[in-house]
């Protein structure tokens, strides 16, 4: 029957081992934050008139969001019962 070793550590390879996944943790952020950057970052409009326009459809969305948000919050409070309603 073959048995194992005990892994032994001492502090230095620890200390060598934690900065190593520092360091990996650190290159994977970075990654991840070019990596959104370029996903949500808006194009840049080649005349004044497409950046303004861009403004205008941005400022649309946010609006029609924020109103879809609303509608949706009144509907859930309304089943939970947030307002008795008689029939």
């Amino acid at each position: 029957m073959k048995t194992e070793q005990p892994i032994t550590y001492s502090i230095e390879s620890i200390r060598e081992r934690r900065l190593a996944k520092q360091k990996e943790v650190k290159l994977s952020k970075d990654r991840m934050h070019n990596l959104s950057q370029q996903l949500f970052a808006p194009q840049q409009g080649q005349n004044k008139i497409d950046s303004l326009m861009q403004q205008i459809n941005m400022g649309i969305a946010a609006y029609d969001g924020l109103m879809t948000g609303i509608k949706i919050l009144r509907r859930v409070r309304g089943f939970f019962g947030g307002k008795n309603k008689k029939y």
